[in-house]
């Protein structure tokens, strides 16, 4: 029996293959682009009124007792 050598490198599953991602980074570009630019519109215009809301519960919680 074969003393096992366990500081041989191992071969990725990947290594032999050439991977054909041509136009790819372009089209990661433009998908990550798109999502961050959606996401921004949706902050912009829900943002305040979701922190307006909060305020108005926040002070009906509040005042209610005082009132």
């Amino acid at each position: 029996m074969q003393p096992i050598n366990y500081n041989l490198k191992r071969k990725s599953a990947f290594g032999r293959r050439k991977r054909c991602r041509s136009g790819a980074a372009s089209l990661d570009y433009f998908l990550l682009v798109g999502f961050v630019v959606t996401i921004a519109a949706f902050t912009t215009f829900a943002v305040p009124r979701m922190i307006r809301l909060v305020y108005e519960m926040t002070v009906t919680l509040v005042g209610s007792p005082l009132m």
